[in-house]
């Protein structure tokens, strides 16, 4: 590195400095206030924590998005402009005090000021870019106020222009310096070096004195307010981030709500389950909150939100974040916050299917946060949607939510031919077929069940049902609110599937793979757990099942939230239909893998429906119809019947079909025999 001198700084700034930190410090009890909420027991790992604080805070890894370009583009100038200018600030401390001089570039050389030059019009180009996004092209969807409002000083645009202001404010503060110094190398300092020609030397040594001044001071202000401005994401989204357990990221809780009914000293009249004020939530879970940029990613992908539903997970954690403000720092009063600033319909609207989580570019929870409040409503308030309080009532009395008698579990074989053998009659098998409640009552699912059948009896697998053993796995139940009758359902499985030997369990519901993957090692039900679309394609790509036939039909393929986003299943469909259809007629819609519409039956709401808006099912299979496919191929019970549904209310019965993968690769199968 170059060698330079020790620039002298006044000693007033230093006092003027210490006042803004001890500021700034004041204001970051805002931080502080998550430590109302609960422990939250999760494990945190140091390497994953720092990987986390330098890849999604610092590295920003999930702001950028095909989905969402322009606003990538301009936080990406914003972001790295004043990363680079803090940088560029601390190495100038530094060189001030004559600290590691002989380690650190001086102003002037050339690598250091060409890039503090571009740091600051990165600055300043992003912040132009994003007050034109907020007053010319702003959805619809995200928030804005000028000045001042939603508890933060100077508002959305106020400090835009402060950023703009202060970045401009060092331009000119560099242009005094380097006509007044005249290094050899001021070129460099491409932005502050045309300043420089502005006006002459003699004028440039009066005004830069007080250049320096303003500079300064404005940026002690800017430091000092950082917690009260929008900018105090850049603090929180960095803690948010690195305290997230990714591999845990939008698990639910177990409540062992069973537990704390059945313990005699539990006062039951008066306990409180699930969440309905700040002090209920975790503090991590009120840390998401305190972290919330307002970017609106999340609602703009909800398929509540965009069909004109009440819910929107950005106000959702936003109004947690008011009430928290408002209780622990003497902010304004609000309204109780379940039933008050968030609305019953709000929670009951939410089809969990993770699209926000999914697009958060800040690692916040939102699904388990609107599980935790439909909690309070269900178990403390005895609340539940009335549509859907008959298909926990179903469940709890028949163990399935259509109510069909238990003992009919294995009707629907009755009309195939093939029989399935029962864990009762072979006791241990290779796989394992969770038929679900859907596989076995839905008269449409059925279909998908029996082609289930006949693959595994094509490809000469050792498998078995449970039969009349098999019971609901409480997936609609858990989203619902009705954590006990979950947890019941789950240890009754649990110790069911605990008599048995087998190696993997093959659900074709990806709500029940899921559960039992997922949340039943909360109660001792460690398996191993696989789609049906993932047993299909090992068959195939193994030989030991043989699809020689090919349709002709053009197929798009739907994924269900809780195959694709929830557990990461993508190719093995797509893998699938190669094998059983042209690949030119394999088509995506615009919305597909990650980013896919979810099908609107999620989160319980198969089993109740919200009357406002338009309904999620048909825009998503509107979107099938755009690509021309003939048909809809999917691997999930509930997006099947929703789907099928779609198509029927939008008259596309005589020219599109609805299929599962299972179905397909049947079909395939009769022809090639």
């Amino acid at each position: 590195m170059s060698e330079q001198s020790a620039h002298s700084v006044p000693q007033l700034f230093y006092i003027f400095a210490l006042i803004s930190m001890f500021y700034m410090a004041y204001n970051l009890r805002r931080l502080f206030t998550v430590q109302v909420g609960k422990p939250d027991n999760r494990s945190l790992n140091l390497l994953s924590q720092l990987y986390n604080s330098l890849s999604f805070g610092i590295g920003q890894k999930k702001v950028y998005s095909k989905r969402f370009t322009y606003a990538s583009i301009m936080h990406f100038l914003i972001g790295w402009g004043f990363i680079e200018l803090t940088f560029a600030t601390t190495v100038d401390f530094f060189a001030a005090q004559g600290i590691f001089k002989e380690y650190l570039p001086g102003f002037d050389t050339p690598w250091f000021a060409w890039l503090n030059d571009t740091g600051g019009m990165m600055l300043i180009v992003g912040c132009m870019m994003a007050l034109f996004r907020r007053h010319y092209i702003k959805p619809d969807i995200l928030p804005q106020n000028n000045l001042s409002g939603r508890g933060t000083f100077l508002g959305d645009s106020g400090i835009l222009f402060f950023l703009v202001f202060l970045s401009i404010g060092g331009f000119f503060t560099e242009a005094a310096r380097l006509a007044v110094e005249q290094p050899p190398t001021a070129h460099w300092s491409w932005v502050g070096y045309l300043l420089s020609k502005l006006t002459t030397q003699a004028n440039w040594v009066a005004l830069k004195p007080y250049m320096w001044w303003g500079h300064a001071i404005t940026s002690l202000i800017f430091i000092s307010l950082i917690p009260m401005t929008k900018m105090f994401h850049v603090i929180a989204v960095v803690a948010n981030v690195a305290l997230t357990n990714r591999k845990k990221r939008g698990l639910l809780k177990s409540m062992n709500i069973s537990e704390i009914m059945e313990n005699p000293n539990a006062d039951v009249e008066n306990i409180s389950l699930g969440a309905s004020n700040v002090k209920d939530f975790s503090w991590k879970q009120l840390l998401d909150s305190v972290s919330c940029t307002e970017c609106a990613r999340c609602s703009s992908v909800c398929p509540a939100t965009r069909t004109d539903k009440p819910l929107s997970p950005m106000k959702i954690i936003t109004d947690i974040r008011t009430k928290l403000y408002s209780e622990t720092m003497d902010y304004k009063k609000t309204d109780d916050l379940v039933g008050g600033l968030i609305t019953e319909t709000e929670l009951w609207s939410c089809t969990t299917c993770g699209a926000c989580m999914q697009e958060c570019p800040v690692l916040i929870e939102h699904v388990p946060t609107i599980i935790d409040m439909r909690r309070h409503l269900v178990l403390s308030e005895g609340k539940p949607p009335v549509q859907a309080n008959e298909s926990l009532e179903k469940t709890m009395l028949n163990g399935n939510p259509w109510g069909f008698p238990k003992e009919d579990r294995l009707k629907w074989t009755e009309s195939t031919d093939f029989k399935p053998p029962t864990l009762q009659e072979k006791n241990e098998v290779d796989i394992l077929y969770w038929v679900g409640c859907a596989g076995a009552y839905d008269p449409r699912n059925q279909s998908v069940a029996t082609n289930m059948l006949k693959i595994l009896e094509s490809a000469d697998v050792d498998y078995a049902v449970l039969g009349k053993e098999e019971t609901c796995t409480g997936d609609s139940a858990r989203r619902l609110g009705e954590e006990y009758l979950f947890e019941t359902l789950a240890k009754q499985n649990v110790e069911t599937l605990n008599k048995y030997k087998f190696n993997k369990i093959v659900a074709s519901c990806p709500h029940c793979m899921n559960t039992i993957l997922n949340e039943y090692p909360d109660f001792g039900g460690e398996y191993k757990v696989v789609h049906h679309t993932e047993l299909i394609e090992e068959l195939i790509s193994t030989g030991q099942l043989q699809t020689n036939y090919k349709t002709d039909k053009k197929i798009t393929f739907h994924d269900p939230c809780y195959l694709g986003r929830h557990n990461k299943i993508f190719d093995q469909p797509r893998n699938i239909l190669e094998n059983v259809a042209e690949i030119e007629n394999i088509i995506e819609m615009k919305e597909s893998r990650e980013s896919s519409m979810c099908c609107g039956a999620g989160g319980g709401n198969m089993w109740h429906e919200i009357d406002q808006g338009s309904r999620v099912n048909v825009e998503r299979f509107e979107q099938a119809v755009e690509t021309g496919a003939d048909t809809v191929a999917t691997g999930c019970s509930f997006c099947t019947i929703m789907m099928d549904d779609a198509m029927k209310v939008t008259g596309k019965e005589e020219t599109m079909q609805v299929k599962d993968i299972a179905e397909i690769v049947g079909e395939s199968i009769d022809h090639s025999v």
